[in-house]
């Protein structure tokens, strides 16, 4: 991803969709993980030399009360499979128990909810199977989990997004 997507992200200004692909990639790609943190770490030293604010005399109290009050269930035990952690949780369901639909022979989807107007779907493909030509209104980033997806001769691996935007016309290869 771009150095700006990365500082997006850092700084918490990503789309849900974004964001939920980065900390996937994250687990994969450690020079991009070194970069979010110094990204924060920047953030932080901002933060640092802002002027605070005066807050009531129960302000803290009362947030303190808000997030107690929290209701956490107890998180089921899931299996991820080659998915990574971010991804698991946000299924809630187990790698094996994904409900995959055939989009046509040798590739099948998942689309999840809850990302807005964004729309974010697992792939899964068997090997050399082609995915129709086509082209994007707005961004597309894909994020390749496990295997390699090869696009207008650019091999993606594990941990690598490749990202296209309304120019770009392309038949991505698993």
């Amino acid at each position: 991803p771009s150095d700006d997507i990365l500082a997006d992200y850092a700084g918490g200004s990503a789309s849900p969709g974004i964001s939920f692909l980065l900390a996937a990639h994250l687990t994969h790609a450690p020079e991009s993980r070194r970069k979010v943190a110094d990204y924060e770490s920047v953030g932080g030293a901002l933060l640092n030399t802002s002027e605070t604010a005066e807050m009531s005399a129960g302000a803290l109290d009362a947030i303190m009360g808000a997030i107690d009050a929290i209701d956490t269930p107890t998180p089921k035990k899931l299996n991820g499979g080659p998915l990574p952690r971010s991804v698991v949780e946000q299924l809630g369901m187990n790698c094996d128990d994904i409900p995959w639909k055939c989009r046509w022979p040798g590739l099948s989807i998942y689309e999840l909810d809850g990302f807005d107007d964004e729309k974010v779907t697992l792939v899964r493909g068997k090997p050399g199977v082609a995915i129709p030509q086509h082209t994007h209104s707005g961004l597309e980033m894909t994020l390749v989990l496990t295997g390699c997806l090869e696009d207008d001769g650019v091999e993606y691996r594990a941990g690598d997004v490749s990202a296209h935007d309304e120019a770009h016309d392309h038949r991505p290869r698993v």
